[in-house]
């Protein structure tokens, strides 16, 4: 199989696939514990599964597969950066979100959903660490709540992304269609913002929520 063109990442794997090329460096004698973690590890020399081949034999989502490798890699710099086992925490949320791919091949276009799937992955590691341009944060008061702050970080990536703070929760949304305002959802929250005012459905809890000044 002729592999399709990729951006490499030096000392990535020893094997050629979707986010990176042969290398045969003395990066591949190191332990396992060492090597770099990679974002899918796709194998287009000899794929494993259906997913594999799809994004291997597609350039449209090899080239997902590159930009989802490049700020994957620099999220977990800043995961090292954090601590508290962070890095392990991205590890573990990265493998998850792999697995979850073959369920696309259940869709009845696999290909879009792939493309989508990947496309919500790496504007979501934008907005967790801070990777693309940001707005000014905004800070929501939710009427007769505990925890009735919601600071919401709005990112300028595709689709639209905003990280949402309440209390010790945080969770990514993504904007999506809307008949008025801008209605943003994931992680079993939907925010819908209609002029200062928010209607905030946050895992079950329905909000209204008003901007005010941030300090």
């Amino acid at each position: 199989m002729l592999l399709l063109p990729a951006l490499a990442l030096a000392g990535k794997n020893d094997r050629p696939h979707a986010g990176g090329a042969e290398h045969t460096t003395v990066e591949a004698a190191k332990p396992v514990a060492e090597a770099p973690q990679v974002a899918t590890d796709f194998h287009c020399d000899q794929p494993a599964n259906a997913v594999e081949s799809m994004v291997c034999q597609d350039d449209g989502l090899t080239r997902l597969d590159n930009r989802l490798e490049k700020f994957y890699a620099q999220a977990l710099a800043k995961a090292d950066q954090t601590g508290n086992n962070a890095r392990g925490k991205l590890i573990n949320e990265q493998k998850r979100w792999v697995k979850s791919l073959k369920d696309c091949m259940k869709e009845e276009d696999p290909h879009m959903c792939l493309g989508d799937t990947y496309i919500l992955r790496i504007s979501q590691l934008q907005a967790a660490w801070a990777l693309a341009p940001s707005l000014t944060p905004l800070r929501y008061l939710c009427k007769g709540q505990p925890d009735s702050t919601i600071l919401a970080t709005f990112y300028r990536t595709r689709p639209a992304t905003a990280k949402l703070e309440r209390g010790n929760s945080l969770v990514i949304v993504h904007q999506g269609m809307s008949g008025s305002g801008a209605r943003y959802q994931g992680q079993g929250v939907e925010f819908w913002i209609k002029g200062r005012d928010a209607s905030v459905n946050w895992r079950g809890e329905s909000l209204e929520c008003t901007t005010q000044p941030t300090p």
